[in-house]
């Protein structure tokens, strides 16, 4: 029969693979001239990055899910929650940063001064309190995904859910560190999740799981 634990998989190979195209194929132009900022946002890669980063972030509130559909404990319960408002809550900022942003981009092509908007664009008080509320509450579900996968699985080595956990909940930090650092961070998380997929399959193999309620 097969391990009900493997329904953590596939959310926890899309965080790992979708974050790290995200902050490695992501233009980081936006930060140079203004020339270099339109063909940023005008890039097609712009689109594939932050559709990327959205489904990231969108399988965290799924990996919370699936932990729940496992477990009824608290921290799983808190990690269903938090993890599925926060995708919710991010999301439209991320719409509007995606699509909004490239065809600013596109028109900035050969109207630099269309690049105003792009301001206008990113600090809509709506919309960054959502951001920023999404952010926490993706923050507080990575934490309980740590605790929860900890607690209901036989993981090998035990600790095995900790690094995709504390590196969910470091993520806003990412935004405030250069290129290169964005692009470390994308590696890091993917090689976390990596860790978090073997756990799950060698306690699978090992016929082991301990449910925790």
């Amino acid at each position: 029969m097969r391990d009900p634990a493997r329904q953590l998989l596939a959310p926890t190979v899309g965080t790992g693979v979708l974050m790290a195209v995200y902050l490695l194929v992501r233009p980081y132009g936006d930060a140079g001239s203004e020339s270099e900022t339109a063909q940023a946002f005008a890039s097609t890669a712009w689109l594939v990055a932050h559709v990327c980063g959205a489904l990231a972030l969108a399988s965290v509130g799924r990996l919370g899910l699936r932990l729940a559909d496992l477990t009824d404990s608290v921290a799983a319960r808190v990690a269903r929650s938090s993890g599925l408002a926060g995708a919710v809550l991010v999301l439209p900022y991320y719409g509007a940063e995606t699509f909004a942003l490239h065809v600013i981009g596109r028109r900035a092509l050969t109207d630099p001064a269309a690049l105003a908007l792009a301001e206008e664009v990113r600090t809509v008080p709506v919309a960054l309190a959502t951001f920023g509320i999404g952010l926490v509450l993706l923050m507080v579900a990575g934490v309980a995904i740590g605790i929860a996968a900890t607690r209901a699985l036989a993981l090998r080595p035990g600790w095995a859910a900790w690094p995709l956990a504390a590196l969910t909940a470091l993520f806003p930090v990412q935004f405030f560190v250069p290129p290169a650092g964005r692009m470390a961070f994308g590696v890091l998380y993917a090689a976390s999740a990596a860790v978090l997929v073997l756990g799950v399959l060698r306690a699978s193999r090992g016929g082991a799981r301990t449910p925790s309620h």
